[in-house]
């Protein structure tokens, strides 16, 4: 099958038998870090892949640049007529790490979960690829992991009907380490890694031509030293104190904060705990900003999402992540691709609003599973 420059689309059935391909149709793509990738694009009513778009588990493959983005399901199809069109809409098949579950006895039926929680240790990849094979394996999917190389800091987690994405994801972006899914040999079989994302060549800065409009914020830490409660209760409850004195000196300040470790064993090693909501509470340079696509930055030549660029704009001075890459293409206006990095409007209320709502959230399942 032969696949052009522009965003294609191929539509498979429920068991991943191949039905239809589709180009030159408007549409748009979100190719991103870390977190599902979407894509979407119009059918006109008399179009022959149309049944297959709207049947019950459709998936569909998307491509841009000669190369498959990614894979997933066909969540959507909104239309009008009676002569009108339909949307059909993609969501990559990262989103099964937020609908899947890590349970506290991976190995047993649910009437046989007696531990309090199960406890995964070791660096952010083996902990990440253990917690996602033993969920696999439960749940009898064709999804695999390759072996883990050891990348990240050292880290605890634990769950108890926790999904996947809540507990697993921010900490491969802490390291950083990016997600990718590849398939075959059978149609769904999927196999799950991480990479060390690639540092793009070079300083961007206003003189390049790449940097466009932009806005930036810098923020002090929100925690220079923590408090890590352990195993036990009352006066008997085990406590360590991991202070980041580089940090305390750079900015002459002095803010505690408290990590619950109580699924860790007796004796354990408390300062793994720390690891996580330290960094989570660094200072912050943070640039918000799209990209002008140029010759000297193409997507999937010299970058793809996830990867890494130095930005000097400004007062900032420092790497940023690609965190996602947009992607239109349509009769009016042809192929725009813009990428974007950084904590994109982490300077706007609403945003930083929505992110601590989704972070309570995520607390709040947690606690509703004790």
């Amino acid at each position: 099958m032969a696949i052009g420059d522009g965003l294609q689309y191929v539509i498979y059935d429920k068991a991943g038998a191949f039905k239809a391909s589709v180009k030159d149709a408007d549409g748009s793509a979100e190719f991103l870090c870390n977190v599902p990738s979407s894509a979407e694009f119009i059918l006109p009513e008399s179009h022959r892949a149309l049944p297959s778009a709207t049947t019950d588990g459709a998936r569909c493959g998307v491509w841009f640049r000669g190369v498959e983005r990614f894979r997933g399901t066909i969540i959507e199809t909104p239309g009008f007529g009676p002569v009108g069109e339909t949307t059909v809409r993609v969501e990559s098949d990262l989103r099964k790490l937020y609908h899947w579950q890590g349970w506290p006895v991976p190995t047993g039926a649910i009437g046989a979960q007696v531990d309090k929680a199960r406890v995964y240790s070791g660096s952010v990849e083996t902990v990440f690829k253990t917690a996602l094979g033993h969920a696999f394996t439960r749940l009898g999917v064709p999804w695999s992991v390759t072996a883990s190389g050891g990348l990240g800091f050292t880290t605890r987690v634990d769950f108890r009907f926790d999904y996947l994405a809540d507990k697993l994801l921010p900490l491969l972006d802490l390291v950083p380490l990016v997600v990718t899914l590849e398939y075959g040999p059978g149609p769904l079989d999927v196999t799950v890694d991480v990479k060390v994302p690639h540092t793009v060549a070079g300083t961007l800065t206003v003189q390049t031509g790449v940097v466009d409009n932009y806005d930036f914020n810098r923020r002090a830490p929100g925690v220079t030293r923590m408090v890590i409660g352990g195993a036990g209760e009352g006066a008997d409850r085990e406590f360590d104190l991991v202070i980041d004195t580089a940090r305390e000196m750079a900015w002459n300040d002095i803010i505690e904060g408290f990590a619950d470790a109580s699924s860790a064993e007796a004796g354990a090693d408390l300062s793994v705990d720390a690891v996580e909501p330290l960094a989570e509470g660094a200072p912050t340079a943070m640039l918000s900003s799209a990209l002008v696509e140029t010759d000297r930055l193409v997507y999937g030549k010299h970058y793809v999402e996830g990867d890494l660029l130095h930005i000097k704009v400004g007062p900032i001075d420092s790497v940023q992540q690609i965190r996602g890459v947009s992607v239109t293409d349509n009769a009016d206006e042809g192929e725009v691709v813009t990428p974007y990095f950084g904590d994109v409007d982490e300077d706007d209320t609403d945003v930083v609003l929505a992110r601590q709502v989704s972070k309570l959230a995520r607390g709040l399942r947690e606690t509703r599973r004790r």
